[in-house]
């Protein structure tokens, strides 16, 4: 982890409001699963290239996501049979900053999300009964959504310097259904976030020459296909052999 902070310093910063020009919520996401060994390859390759987000001298910041689903996993089925227009119910709270959100994030077609959110008080563990309005779901068929999953990590944020891409690299993953804990430390995942697809970025150009590939990882459905053993997970079987490559913890 020190090496990560070591080369993280040597980056320009960018503040939180000039980040805010670079929202993207709807957009393109490209992601990819590598270890803190090849962050540090990729890291390098990027860095002219890129800032860093800096908070009070802080460039590495710490999330905590509760996420929601129906009794019987409705949204983790859903992205496991590779349904269109899906849906992923989430709290988030951004420590170093004490700010929480309640998300409604939406799988369209293709790789665009889009995502919708709302500033909470404190992080929900159960969903009030209004904001079930936001889901707008057809298959949630009016069910009940329940706590399925906590999941914690420490981000990096990066934006390009024409501040038309955002890069976010998430380490030290770890899930929770309470009943099991998972770390995954030497996991890392990065996402490329882009209004519009762009092959040229310099970050997607780096992670090719590393031979690092795209992959459709999902932290909640990763996360439910490694606790909940009564659930189907064939479909992931592939990302999971990754991860246990990494790793070395993944069921597959």
């Amino acid at each position: 982890m020190q090496d990560i902070i070591q080369s993280l310093n040597r980056f320009e910063s960018v503040t939180l409001k000039q980040l805010d020009s670079v929202k993207l919520q709807n957009r393109i996401d490209s992601k990819y699963i590598l270890s803190k060994k090849e962050l540090l390859e990729v890291l390098e390759g990027i860095r002219n290239d890129q800032f860093v987000l800096e908070i009070d001298q802080t460039r590495i910041f710490t999330y905590n996501n509760i996420y929601f689903d129906t009794e019987d996993f409705q949204f983790y089925k859903d992205h496991h049979n590779g349904c269109v227009n899906r849906v992923k119910v989430r709290s988030r709270e951004y420590v170093e900053s004490k700010l929480s959100f309640y998300e409604i994030k939406r799988k369209l077609f293709g790789t665009r999300t889009d995502k919708q959110r709302k500033i909470i008080p404190a992080l929900y563990h159960e969903v009030p009964e209004n904001d079930y309005n936001l889901i707008q779901y057809k298959r949630l068929q009016n069910k009940p959504i329940f706590k399925k999953l906590s999941n914690q990590f420490n981000r990096i944020t990066l934006t390009n310097k024409t501040m038309t891409e955002r890069i976010t690299i998430d380490l030290n993953i770890n899930f929770d259904n309470g009943i099991k804990h998972l770390e995954l430390p030497d996991l890392v995942v990065i996402e490329v976030k882009q209004g519009k697809t762009d092959v040229f970025s310099t970050t997607i150009q780096v992670l090719k020459r590393l031979r690092i590939h795209e992959s459709n990882f999902s932290k909640y459905a990763i996360g439910v296909s490694l606790l909940e053993d009564q659930l189907k997970h064939n479909n992931f079987k592939p990302i999971l052999l990754k991860l246990n490559k990494i790793n070395q913890y993944a069921r597959c």
